[in-house]
């Protein structure tokens, strides 16, 4: 007879086990590390953005906040991620998918179309809070010298605790990205101690870094991917 104990261990694991299976086709997905390399260029996309806006006049209209600005952030960002996404397409069909096989999954295209457009404003409406919020931490941290440095500490701490989030739920078998974490955090804080000013300022260099790191982490995944996965060797009639 099972006692309440057991019976709510059974269902923890049950619902513990089912969450694993749903999470199966995402992990194997980035299997090869393209996820990672693929968040690790729109990172750099990100940095190249804030340099050049860096060189741009002052008065450019390019470095303000209207049309301008936004379509030089797009003629920059597009390019990018699209080289991003040919080299991950590229990566598994010339070297996952005649490894460990693809997996086709039903599609509504109407619904796809439907959600990635979702998700497309509701990435540039949090963006536009994030830029928000980051502009009224820098202008109370110029009253407040206390208050911009846990802004800082806080803007820092959310690219680690991101990275530790996305080894937890697509990395747990490389349990040498822990140390990679570790080199992130330690990175960050060297920033932190030698690069002055406010988000502005601090993003370049951090975003610089946190997309290389990615990127390196998925390079790495991708050797160790094809050097434990041999392709299949071709058939002799």
């Amino acid at each position: 007879m099972l006692t309440q104990t057991s019976l709510y261990g059974k269902l923890y694991y049950m619902k513990d086990e089912l969450q694993d299976y749903m999470h199966r086709p995402k992990r194997y997905d980035n299997i090869d590390g393209t996820g990672e390399m693929y968040m690790g260029l729109m990172l750099q996309g990100f940095a190249l953005l804030g340099y050049l806006q860096t060189i741009l006049p002052r008065d450019s209209m390019w470095r303000t906040n209207g049309f301008a600005g936004l379509l030089f952030m797009y003629m920059i960002l597009i390019p990018v991620l699209a080289l991003g996404y040919l080299a991950r397409r590229m990566i598994k069909k010339h070297i996952t998918w005649p490894r460990t096989g693809y997996v086709a999954f039903p599609r509504d295209k109407k619904a796809w179309w439907t959600g990635a457009a979702a998700a497309g404003v509701l990435g540039a409406v949090i963006g536009a809070i994030l830029a928000v919020g980051f502009a009224c931490l820098t202008m109370l941290g110029r009253e407040h010298h206390g208050m911009m440095s846990l802004a800082r500490a806080g803007y820092l701490a959310f690219w680690v605790l991101g990275y530790a989030f996305w080894i937890w739920r697509m990395g747990r078998v490389h349990r040498w990205k822990w140390l990679v974490l570790l080199f992130m955090a330690l990175g960050l804080f060297a920033i932190a101690l030698v690069v002055p000013g406010g988000f502005i300022e601090l993003s370049r260099p951090v975003m610089l870094f946190v997309g290389l790191t990615w990127l390196g982490s998925g390079m790495a995944t991708l050797y160790l991917y094809i050097r434990h996965n041999q392709p299949p060797a071709p058939e002799t009639e």
